[in-house]
């Protein structure tokens, strides 16, 4: 019989494998691709070519994400909003917090994650890069 303290580390090594797996599906283009909604949420302000702005929305998306250590007592699907500054070499200037998710854990999470992907991917064609960035992040999406 596992003790609590050991089935609680084998639970989170479990979760830990899934949320690898999923992004390496993401990366790797298996995933569904982001709908028509998520670069507005994403990226506002954008001209030029609409698919480009939401492909290097999700190149952002998922390199922030390989990067998140999310809380372990998680629950449900909460979204935060950051502004993130960007340099034209795609490093993250600053980044601050817009909406919080409601919990402190978790936006201190997706800064660090924001934070350690720096550089941030730039995008296919020049003229969609933006300075200025509203993400939009929620743990299970």
């Amino acid at each position: 019989m596992r003790s609590p303290s050991k089935r609680r580390r084998d639970e989170q090594a479990a979760e830990r494998k899934r949320v690898q797996d999923q992004l390496a599906r993401e990366l790797a283009g298996a995933a569904p691709k982001a709908t028509a909604s998520a670069p507005a949420q994403g990226l506002p302000g954008q001209a030029g070519d609409p698919s480009a702005s939401a492909g290097w929305s999700d190149q952002i998306r998922a390199k922030v994400r390989a990067n998140i250590v999310l809380p372990s007592d998680l629950t449900g699907n909460p979204a935060a909003e950051f502004e993130v500054l960007l340099l034209p070499t795609g490093e993250v200037q600053t980044v601050r917090l817009i909406k919080s998710s409601g919990s402190r854990v978790l936006d201190d999470a997706w800064e660090r994650a924001i934070l350690k992907s720096s550089p941030l991917p730039k995008p296919a064609k020049a003229e969609v890069f933006r300075r200025d960035l509203r993400l939009v992040f929620r743990p299970r999406d």
